[in-house]
């Protein structure tokens, strides 16, 4: 599996955070954090220059947290464009209309983000969550394993954490 993390801005620590918790459910081949900011060939050049570059017949499964968000879309929408596959977990994507995606799945800090960035005429999401109760936006990124709420993945809605719907999209397809 090859995984490609988009973070926000924000403390580093908090990423840190998030990996630990990640790669507790997950074990990639290949891991990639996009940094934020200006980089010399920022975006699919970068990515398709590192040493270990995706390959096209995997599917590339990207995480982007908020402004990460945006920095993911032209990147998977760039891939898509060059024959590669992927699947966008967007969390607290607020505003952010994910037009064309091959899989979206969408997740927020609270029932209100939620219900305010889905855009049924721009996207369909392949799956959801939403905290119950409702965390702070950068709570949703640093301890997924302890945010619960409400997800569903091609299922009716069910209580689980943020990690094990995160957890649950990585694994799809894979063996």
């Amino acid at each position: 599996m090859q995984l490609l993390i988009c973070p926000g801005y924000h403390s580093a620590d908090l990423t840190h955070d998030f990996l630990q918790s990640l790669l507790k459910v997950v074990q990639p081949e290949r891991l990639w954090i996009l940094p934020m900011g200006p980089i010399p060939g920022a975006g699919l050049p970068w990515l398709l220059n590192t040493e270990s570059a995706p390959h096209k017949n995997q599917v590339l499964h990207v995480i982007g947290f908020s402004a990460g968000v945006v920095a993911a879309y032209p990147l998977v929408m760039a891939w898509q464009g060059i024959g590669g596959t992927s699947r966008l977990i967007a969390l607290d994507g607020w505003g952010m209309p994910l037009l064309g995606m091959q899989a979206l799945y969408r997740m927020s800090h609270d029932r209100w983000t939620h219900d305010t960035t889905y855009f049924p005429a721009a996207c369909e999401s392949e799956g959801y969550f939403y905290a119950e109760p409702a965390v702070e936006h950068l709570k949703l990124w640093q301890s997924p394993q302890i945010t619960k709420g409400i997800g569903a993945i091609g299922t009716a809605p069910q209580p689980m954490t943020a990690l094990e719907f995160i957890g649950a999209v990585v694994k799809l397809g894979c063996p």
